[in-house]
């Protein structure tokens, strides 16, 4: 077996897991405490639908699952992982309201810690097919944080989906790009913040795909569902109804316990647990979780300081605005967010304003320098055929490029793979619909081989948000991306 990345790593360091107040990651409090994803790491085809049936505040409540047989059942596994990925992503890029995310298959591996060979890609593809179609119906089981009452919800997780794939072929590789439309309920459930905290370094540390289901599961019934700020020192729960929650489809006594024991100890080894103890016979057989003690218990909540306020008022999220504050610092966000104003007061139109007002702090390329300089980058059909006389366009001539250039390269150092990674996610963050998920890809493999240089076109792509040129930019990468296919005389 081929080893991963993530095992390697885990026998250099076993991360313990963060104190409350480290945690920076936040997970969707439904998704967390229902448990979507089935924690087995192998099912039988035959397991395509599962129904729970539990009490909520003393009232019936159900959930369910129905999927398609051809995309292998239920979603389970790995799946988990990449769904996580999804949302922490989706939090990265501002919280957008429609939902959509533009990504790329690399970036997602990277995100949920796996690996980045073949078999992971034709793996991801599954995933993403099972959580497309695959169908949830919380039936009075859904938390509406803004009415504060349990709702029914039916969707899928991931509502539209588009991709490339490589010629020839109809998979994922390293060079494809993603445009998903994440479920309408959950966008709404994390856009009002219902969110929970979530020690993302420690459940990609974890060994195996079962372990990180049971840890993310466990870890949001450990937050109470009306007020999930707060801790509980332990959890039990009827083992039938436990299986239940984790989507095991053996139910006799002796194989579910078996089919959690080593996850048990791998979360008792690595310091999350400190027990786990069974109590009874049969069905009516309970299970305890005793939670270590991993430092004290989080500061009661007091009025948000002022430069944590002004974040707020820009709709930027409470744990994301948290967590600028204590990567970056006081004095580097107040400086960052006095630049974003004075963006706004200079005519900048935001899509997004809390966005861009993230990408502002975390900015360490320039992208948002007041002072800069400009260079005409010209297509590759013109380099070299310059002359003093000028030459007649033609429709096949792509338009040259204004292109900001850097003083100095911050990624003189990444990999080419790093840097055209940081170009794609600023472009498509800002172009957005104005590109396909097919011309995404075909300017992906343009970066590559550097043309446009991928840290000269993110600049690029940030001046001409500034200047209200997001459509001029678009017309002319268009023009790039397709002069080897339009005809000369049209």
């Amino acid at each position: 077996m081929t080893t991963t990345k993530r095992q390697a790593n885990n026998r250099l360091s076993k991360l313990p897991p963060s104190l409350p107040q480290e945690v920076r990651r936040i997970d969707e409090a439904n998704v967390g405490r229902l448990g979507l994803i089935s924690i087995q790491e192998r099912i039988p085809e035959s397991f395509t639908s599962w129904t729970v049936d539990f009490e909520v505040d003393g009232r019936p409540a159900r959930l369910s699952c129905d999927a398609v047989p051809k995309y292998g059942g239920v979603p389970h596994g790995l799946d988990g992982d990449v769904a996580t990925a999804l949302m922490d992503l989706y939090v990265e890029s501002g919280c957008p309201e429609d939902g959509v995310l533009h990504t790329t298959a690399y970036q997602i591996l990277k995100r949920a810690g796996l690996g980045d060979s073949g078999r992971y890609y034709q793996n991801l593809r599954q995933t993403l097919f099972r959580l497309r179609t695959a169908t949830y119906s919380a039936s009075e089981a859904w938390r509406d944080h803004r009415q504060r009452k349990w709702t029914t919800v039916t969707f899928n997780y991931i509502e539209a989906l588009e991709f490339t794939s490589p010629d020839g072929e109809l998979g994922l590789s390293r060079t494809s790009t993603l445009k998903l439309r994440l479920a309408e309920s959950i966008v709404r459930s994390i856009r009002a913040q219902y969110t929970k905290p979530l020690d993302l370094e420690f459940l990609t540390s974890l060994d195996r795909p079962l372990t990180r289901a049971l840890y993310r599961l466990l870890d949001a019934r450990r937050y109470p569902p009306e007020d999930p700020r707060e801790r509980l020192p332990s959890y039990t729960v009827n083992l039938i109804a436990w299986a239940d929650a984790c989507k095991i489809v053996d139910q006799r006594s002796n194989k579910i316990r078996a089919t959690l024991q080593g996850a048990h100890e791998e979360l008792i080894e690595r310091g999350y647990l400190a027990d786990v103890a069974y109590d009874g016979r049969g069905q009516k057989q309970e299970i305890t979780y005793l939670f270590a003690d991993t430092g004290p218990e989080p500061e009661p909540l007091t009025p948000p300081s002022a430069l944590l306020q002004d974040l707020l008022n820009y709709r930027v999220a409470l744990s994301v605005s948290e967590r600028l504050l204590h990567e970056y610092g006081d004095e580097h966000v107040a400086a960052r967010l006095a630049r974003f104003q004075r963006l706004l007061e200079q005519g900048y139109k935001a899509r997004n304003v809390s966005a861009l007002l993230v990408d502002v702090i975390r900015d360490t390329e320039g992208k948002y320098d007041e002072k800069e300089k400009l260079v005409e980058a010209v297509a590759p059909s013109a380099v070299g055929k310059t002359s003093s006389r000028a030459r007649p366009s033609r429709p096949s001539d792509p338009a040259p490029l204004l292109l900001p250039v850097a003083e100095e390269d911050p990624h003189q150092n990444a990999s080419l793979e790093e840097r055209v990674d940081a170009a794609m996610k600023t472009v498509q963050f800002l172009l957005r619909e104005r590109l396909s998920v097919t011309e995404y890809a075909r300017l992906r493999m343009h970066l590559i081989v550097g043309n446009p240089d991928p840290q000269v076109l993110g600049r690029r792509a940030l001046k001409a948000k500034m200047e209200g040129q997001l459509d001029m930019l678009a017309t002319e990468l268009l023009a790039v991306l397709h002069q080897g296919i339009i005809p000369a005389d049209k």
